[in-house]
């Protein structure tokens, strides 16, 4: 017998049954699942979704840590293609001493125009005070995202309902489409003012109170004019501007020597021939260092014409509901007699002068 022979057959047969019986492992598994099919370098997802939910993904790169200093931040892999470029520092003032607004631009940083960005404000450098400023540009507790081209009026975003003296923080942060929504940029600062106004009043030959305006002798049928005039003078950085009011005692120029008669305030021409009687104040002219000042109807009117002086609180010149500067009203008053007026010499009013802020 040729042993020899023998045992080769049986080892190749063993080794044939071997590779036959071997388990082929296909990928990774679990008690449930296995992978059938995988790959690496190239593919993935773009739109796997639900009602409430998205999945992008990608296969083949590997997303790092984010690099980052104080100024800088390096931002590695695809994902990070896909963001809007973080916006630089906004520009941000206070271009006219607010006292309750700030005003912000956004600085664009390169970004294209469908992108949006939403704003958000502190006072402690975004510690644990952050809002947002809203749609209508007052401040609320979620962020609102918006295209450049809506955020204010040319871009200028006017921010209200702040408080006065406060220092506040700002930055922006942007995002376009789907996954996209980038960090905030950098932070810049501007400050509310205090809320301001002062009120002066003299005369043109007095600069301290108490104040004597004199008239003069009264003639029957003529028109006299005040020898002074009086003026007011107000500054404030009120949002709806100052106004200035005059009121008086006596509804007129009264006489106790003359039994109480009373030459009566009216608001007419003292020139015409139908008012025989009357007495009023008429303002002269009106000036600012910033702002714009004006005369009030029916105390703007020229020549005798006269707006009346009783107890009610009349406002004879504003700022034009905007700040205003050393806004100044200079007014005058005037009198007409008839020839059945009593005589005397004690025909007097007292005016008094108030002054308020639309705040």
């Amino acid at each position: 017998m040729n042993f020899g022979k023998i045992s080769i057959y049986i080892l190749i047969c063993f080794i044939i049954n071997y590779l036959l019986i071997k388990p082929a492992f296909a990928g990774p598994t679990s008690t449930s699942y296995q992978l059938i099919d995988y790959g690496f370098g190239s593919g993935g997802i773009a739109t796997s979704s639900s009602t409430s939910y998205m999945l992008q993904g990608i296969a083949g790169e590997i997303e790092t840590a984010s690099l980052s200093s104080a100024s800088y931040m390096a931002l590695p892999g695809l994902t990070y293609t896909l963001l809007p470029n973080t916006p630089p520092t906004p520009t941000f003032t206070n271009p006219s001493n607010y006292y309750n607004k700030l005003q912000l631009v956004i600085n664009q940083g390169g970004n294209t125009t469908d992108t949006t960005y939403a704003i958000s404000l502190s006072t402690d450098n975004f510690v644990s005070n952050i809002l947002y400023v809203q749609a209508d540009n007052t401040l609320g507790a979620n962020p609102v995202w918006q295209l450049y081209s809506n955020w204010g009026i040319s871009s200028v975003v006017t921010i209200i309902g702040l408080t006065p003296g406060t220092t506040y923080y700002a930055r922006v942060a942007a995002s376009r489409g789907t996954f996209s929504q980038g960090i905030y940029g950098a932070v810049a600062t501007a400050n509310t003012v205090n809320p301001t106004f002062t009120f002066g009043l003299q005369t043109t030959n007095q600069a301290a109170p108490p104040f004597t305006v004199g008239i003069g002798v009264v003639t029957a049928g003529q028109v006299t004019t005040s020898w002074q005039k009086i003026i007011a003078t107000i500054s404030t950085n009120a949002n709806n501007g100052g106004t200035v009011y005059i009121n008086d005692v006596n509804s007129g120029l009264l006489s106790a020597q003359a039994g109480n008669h009373t030459i009566a305030a009216v608001q007419n021409d003292l020139s015409s021939a139908g008012v025989t009687e009357g007495y009023g104040a008429r303002g002269v002219s009106v000036s600012q260092t910033l702002g714009t000042m004006e005369l009030i109807s029916p105390y703007n009117l020229g020549g005798n014409n006269v707006g009346i002086i009783d107890t009610s609180k009349r406002p004879i010149a504003d700022s034009s509901s905007a700040p205003i500067s050393n806004g100044t009203v200079n007014f005058e008053l005037k009198a007409k007699a008839s020839s059945t007026t009593p005589a005397a010499a004690d025909y007097a009013d007292t005016i008094t002068v108030v002054a308020s802020g639309g705040f």
